[in-house]
C-alpha cells in the first residue's frame, strides 16, 4: 500500500508533539499537546486522543521518537520504553509504526525492548540528522521547555561525542535547562536586589515560564504547563511567585516593574549557562570553523541572542522546511516530530 502521509511523533515527558509530512516533503501541519507524564499515563492517553483528531484519513506511516521514558513514574528507561510502546500501540496501528533508534535505524514495536539504549532520548539525533542532511555544516541548538541540545555537524555528519543522556550531559551537549519547566532555583541562587546580592529560597515556587512571561518572550502556544502554585499566568501572578522565591511577597497592587528587572537578570544567567556549554563545544578543533547556528524549539529566541553574542549567522529550523508561514512556527517548536517524519519519508 502506498504511503500518503508520514506522521512524526515526539513523545516527551511534558508535551506530545506531532507532525504531518506529505510524500513530497511538504509539512502539512505540526502540533503540540500538554502531556505532563509525572501525573500518570492517562495524560498521554488524553494527548493522543486529542492528537488523533488531526490525523489524515489515508494510509500513513507513524514514526516515533521518545524521551518520556525518563519520567519518574517509570522504574527505569527499559520499563518506560516497554509501557510507552504498549500505550502507543493502543492508539496507533502497530503494523504502520516504527521507533527511531539513531544510527541503528527503525525498530518495530515488537523489537523495541531489545533496543532500549538506542531508542531512549534519541529525538535530538533525529533533528540533527535531518538538519545536517539539509545544511551540511553548522551547530544545531534546540531549546525546549525542559532541556537544551547542542549538536555540531560538518559535511553532513554529526560531531556529537555522547549519545545517551549521561554521555551528552558529560560533554555539555545536553544542558538540563529550558524556558518553561526549569525551576528558577536551578538557574540562580542569588539575584541583585536593592543594592545587594539577595539569596533565593530553595523551593520550586517559580519556574522559567514565570521569568519569560515577565520578559515578554514566552509565546502563549508554548505556555502549556500549570504554574508551580497552580494559579494564574498573568504578569502579576508570575511576579508574585518570583517575589516568593526571594522570601518576600508582592502586594496585590504592587509594582511589577522591579520583578521584571530581576527576571531579566535570571534570563540572562540562563543564557550564559547555555553559552558556556556552547563555547565548550565550539572549542573543539573540527567545530571551530562552523559559522551557522540553527535554532529549533520553543526557546529559539534565546538562540538568536546567542548568535548575536557570538557573531554567528542564525538560521531558523523553519527556514529549511517546505511549509506555509503559519505552519513553520509550529514545526520549529516540534522539530523532532518533523524530523522523524521526514527521515521516514526519505528512507522509505
Amino acid at each position: 500500500m502506498a504511503i500518503n502521509a508520514y506522521i512524526g511523533w515526539d513523545v516527551g515527558g511534558a508535551h506530545l508533539k506531532m507532525a504531518h509530512v506529505d510524500p513530497a516533503g511538504h509539512v502539512v501541519c505540526a502540533s503540540q499537546f500538554p502531556s505532563p507524564l509525572w501525573r500518570g499515563l492517562h495524560v498521554l492517553d488524553e494527548a493522543l486522543f486529542n492528537a488523533k483528531k488531526y490525523l489524515p484519513k489515508c494510509a500513513v506511516q507513524h514514526s516515533i521518537t521518545t524521551t518520556a521514558e525518563l519520567a519518574d513514574i517509570f522504574k527505569d528507561r527499559r520499563s518506560g520504553i516497554r509501557l510507552l510502546v504498549e500505550r502507543l500501540s493502543l492508539f496507533l496501528n502497530k503494523n504502520s509504526s516504527q521507533y527511531y533508534a539513531g544510527q541503528t535505524g527503525w525498530i518495530s514495536p515488537a523489537l523495541a525492548n531489545n533496543y532500549v539504549t538506542e531508542i531512549a532520548s534519541a529525538n535530538w539525533h533525529a533533528t540533527a540528522c535531518f538538519v545536517a542532511g539539509k545544511l551540511h555544516d553548522g551547530i544545531l541548538i534546540d531549546i525546549g521547555s525542559t532541556t537544551t541540545d547542542i549538536i555540531p555537524f560538518c559535511k553532513g555528519e554529526l560531531l556529537n561525542r555522547g549519545y545517551s543522556d549521561y554521555e551528552r550531559l558529560h560533554h555539555s551537549e545536553l544542558v538540563y535547562s529550558g524556558i518553561v519547566r526549569t525551576p528558577v532555583m536551578a538557574v540562580v541562587n542569588k539575584v541583585p536586589h536593592e543594592g545587594e546580592w539577595h539569596p533565593l529560597v530553595a523551593e520550586n515556587f517559580a519556574t522559567m515560564a514565570d521569568i519569560y512571561r515577565l520578559t515578554g518572550e514566552l509565546q502563549e502556544e508554548d505556555d502549556m504547563m500549570v504554574p508551580a502554585d497552580g494559579a494564574g499566568k498573568q504578569l502579576a501572578d508570575s511576579a508574585r511567585r518570583l517575589a516568593r522565591i526571594l522570601g518576600s511577597d508582592m502586594d496585590e497592587e504592587g509594582e511589577v516593574t522591579q520583578w521584571q528587572s530581576i527576571a531579566l537578570y535570571i534570563a540572562d544567567t540562563q543564557l550564559q549557562k547555555i553559552q558556556d556549554a556552547f563555547y565548550q563545544i565550539k572549542s573543539r578543533d573540527i567545530v571551530k570553523q562552523l559559522t551557522t547556528l540553527v535554532g529549533a524549539g520553543a526557546g529559539r529566541f534565546l538562540i538568536r541572542k546567542l548568535a548575536r553574542r557570538c557573531g554567528m549567522k542564525y538560521m531558523d529550523f523553519s527556514d529549511i522546511l517546505d511549509a506555509t508561514t503559519e505552519v513553520k512556527a509550529h514545526a520549529a517548536r516540534s522539530a523532532a516530530a518533523v524530523a522523524v517524519a521526514q527521515i521516514a519519508r526519505i528512507t522509505a
